[in-house]
């Protein structure tokens, strides 16, 4: 799995147990792609600060994940949903149930 892709769904969903500096440094490095120079300006701190925070932060969301299992669980969930929704659009004319199914399937949070 993609890097980027992983520490944006760790944020996403231990994001709130960060603190509000934290949370808006890997915000504004993660989703809305801001240098690390940037950051810092807008924080007023160092570069070197800002790269500090990302590590120590990444780590710390690595931790809630090994105890919680959340990301994985999610990850789980959407390619068990997936495989599903392509068996029901491979054998969709057999039956008025895998249309009942496919809607439930699609009803699933992320």
């Amino acid at each position: 799995m993609d890097r980027i892709y992983y520490i944006t769904l760790l944020i996403d969903i231990y994001g709130e147990l960060l603190t509000d500096k934290q949370r808006a440094v890997m915000t504004a490095y993660y989703f809305d792609d801001y240098s690390l120079n940037e950051i810092g300006e807008e924080l007023g701190i160092t570069r070197q600060s800002v790269q500090d925070m990302i590590k120590r932060t990444e780590k710390l969301l690595n931790n809630y994940e090994q105890k919680l299992m959340l990301v994985e669980k999610h990850i789980k969930r959407k390619s068990c949903v997936d495989k599903a929704l392509k068996l029901i659009d491979s054998n969709e004319h057999k039956s008025s149930v895998f249309t009942e199914l496919k809607k439930l399937l699609s009803e699933i949070p992320d």
